[in-house]
């Protein structure tokens, strides 16, 4: 099984992240948070690497940090959570606030994630509350994760190759949005959506 991948950026868009590898290229689903941060086209990029098995596919979901690679493995380990869920919350909340959600048992917050309901959330909690390491939390400042968020928007959009103008005024568009604590996916959706 491929655990870990370290190439070249060929190509990304909102979902995924091609990773050429000595020659051949890897489609790596990867959270949108993270596709933020990988660098442009020919940039240098190292990912942790969960390889899905099923009867008709192989799937690599990749994590610029290990943690979130744990994370992911605990969400899928849920009766109900795919992999493409469990890329819907971390793409919704940043790894250690997602870890954060869940430890205080906050279902509600986790039902603001698109694809999350209320059944779904709480046994996210019930199943996950006790199995997550209390070493792995950090308490996010809410000014510091509002102006990381904001970071992540910025990166997001200009990596879709607009102009930094146009990012500018897309991020001034959903500025109020992103105070409200939405995740990064719908902010990404809405700024893009206000630009056309």
């Amino acid at each position: 099984m491929i655990a870990f991948l370290s190439g070249s950026v060929q190509a990304k868009n909102l979902r995924a992240v091609i990773v050429l590898v000595s020659g051949v290229g890897y489609r790596v689903s990867m959270p949108l948070s993270d596709i933020s941060r990988v660098g442009f086209v020919g940039e240098a990029v190292s990912l942790h690497i969960h390889t899905h098995v099923r009867e008709d596919a192989l799937d690599l979901y990749g994590f610029l940090a290990e943690d979130s690679l744990v994370l992911f493995e605990h969400l899928i380990s849920i009766s109900g959570v795919g992999p493409k869920l469990a890329l819907s919350l971390l793409s919704g909340m940043e790894t250690k606030q997602l870890i954060q959600t869940l430890v205080n048992g906050d279902y509600v917050t986790l039902t603001q994630v698109p694809g999350v309901g209320q059944k779904t959330a709480q046994r996210l909690v019930l199943e996950l509350k006790d199995r997550l390491s209390q070493s792995m939390l950090v308490l996010p400042n809410s000014a510091n994760n509002f102006s990381h968020v904001l970071s992540d928007l910025r990166s997001a959009i200009a990596n879709l190759g607009y102009k930094p103008a146009i990012v500018e005024k897309a991020v001034k568009s959903v500025e109020s949005m992103a105070k409200q604590g939405l995740p990064l996916e719908i902010l990404v959706k809405e700024a893009l959506r206000q630009l056309n």
